[in-house]
């Protein structure tokens, strides 16, 4: 996420520490690859404990607007509006 300054701090304190990784990963890794990671990925690249507690940071940034699930059951389905 290219926020700096004063931004990314602030929206660092809205969407958490963790919040504010996973949102920046999701973004880097689409800009690079073209695709969305998926919650393991996520998982080892953050040294996040599970892929659970992967979809609870998800669960939150969704219900913020920042990030979108599309598509039931299917890998690598996160979108930024």
């Amino acid at each position: 996420m290219q926020v700096r300054g004063e931004g990314r701090v602030m929206l660092q304190r809205q969407l958490g520490f963790r919040g504010y990784q996973v949102l920046a990963y999701v973004q880097a890794t689409i800009e690079a690859d073209g695709r969305a990671p998926s919650y393991g990925m996520i998982r080892d690249e953050l040294g996040l404990e599970s892929k659970g507690h992967v979809a609870n940071i998800v669960k939150r940034l969704e219900k913020r607007g920042v990030i979108s699930r599309v598509g039931a059951g299917r890998v690598r389905r996160l979108r930024l509006p």
